[in-house]
């Protein structure tokens, strides 16, 4: 029974020591993405501006979700046609 545990705990700490271990070397592609950004930046530099960005004023955005509203089914039309699935025999 010692012998069996001994065996146990050297197969678990082998486990730990070999089995999680990253891959640590770095691939072609390391900081690919770091300088694009930059590269980014020298095609359009005003791409990252401060402005604020002029989306839809409160009238029409009030419409939208009205028409919205009117649209979403009712309870009973959902309630009225439930999902009924048949396993193959």
């Amino acid at each position: 029974m010692h012998r069996m545990t001994a065996t146990l705990a050297f197969l678990a700490l082998l486990g730990g020591l070999f089995g999680c271990q990253a891959d640590k070397t770095q691939s072609w592609d390391y900081g690919k993405s770091f300088h694009a950004v930059f590269d980014n930046q020298k095609i359009d530099p005003t791409a990252g501006d401060d402005t604020p960005v002029v989306g839809m004023d409160g009238e029409k955005a009030a419409m939208a979700y009205d028409r919205y509203q009117q649209a979403k089914p009712s309870e009973k039309e959902s309630a009225a046609n439930p999902i009924v699935m048949v396993r193959g025999q």
